[in-house]
């Protein structure tokens, strides 16, 4: 295993960016980065991530020894194991849902959202993770928070070397064995598994439908169109006949 190294720090601009720069500097693999408040917190394609104090704010170090084209299944690696935290918490795992690629629900709600950036021999994962607050932004989404559903509060740090000593268990079992040994585990908790899916792309003018079939041995969307099933990567936006964004 890997000896987490936790920097806590009493405010910043992004742990993302703090973590970007230690990396350039040569930081190790497993340094991580909470900060009490973060003034330019952001999300998945430069969504703003609003960062209440009292929330958690974490960002790491990885230097996956993977070929890059297997990076992106990090982020559903991380929100198995912030997942699996939660467990662990004591929070009822038939509450908690994987919306891919890159958030956490309990009870149709979100508590926790992932970003990922990748870089030329390293990858910085931040999370969020409402503990204390619920944010208000989220248009489409209800939000909710871990004191909400645990009877014994934990400190930040607390809660922040839980999560770090899943996911870096789970990522050494992803260097070894690969995505294929979580795919079934993650399987059972994503969101929207067997419905009718709408895919938009940038290249097409008209969308693309089919039954969302679960996740694919290296973490592709897999979708059934009549009768021929397809793996996606990347796409410009999902949808459900119910507007329910996946």
């Amino acid at each position: 295993m890997i000896n987490i190294d936790l920097n806590v720090l009493e405010t910043c601009s992004s742990t993302n960016d703090i973590a970007k720069k230690e990396a350039i500097e040569g930081s190790l693999e497993g340094s991580s980065y909470l900060s009490y408040a973060q003034s330019n917190g952001r999300g998945r394609n430069k969504n703003k991530w609003e960062s209440l104090e009292g929330n958690l704010f974490l960002s790491s170090i990885f230097r996956p020894k993977k070929n890059k084209i297997d990076w992106h299944q990090l982020s559903l690696l991380i929100g198995y194991s912030i997942l699996e935290t939660l467990i662990d918490f004591g929070i009822n795992r038939n509450l908690i849902e994987l919306k891919w690629p890159n958030d956490v629900l309990i009870d149709n709600k979100k508590i926790s959202g992932i970003l990922l950036e990748a870089f030329d021999n390293f990858i910085i994962v931040g999370i969020g993770l409402n503990v204390v607050k619920t944010p208000q932004y989220e248009t489409k989404w209800k939000t909710t928070k871990i004191n909400d559903y645990i009877k014994n509060k934990m400190s930040l740090e607390q809660i922040s070397y839980k999560i770090l000593n899943k996911i870096f268990y789970n990522y050494f079992i992803w260097q070894d064995e690969g995505f294929s040994y979580f795919k079934n585990r993650i399987n059972k908790y994503i969101r929207n598994r067997e419905k009718t899916i709408s895919l938009t792309f940038n290249s097409l003018k008209q969308p693309i439908t089919g039954v969302f079939l679960g996740l694919g041995n290296d973490g592709c969307l897999q979708v059934q169109v009549e009768n021929n099933i397809f793996n996606y990567y990347s796409v410009e936006s999902i949808t459900f006949p119910v507007d329910d964004s996946l």
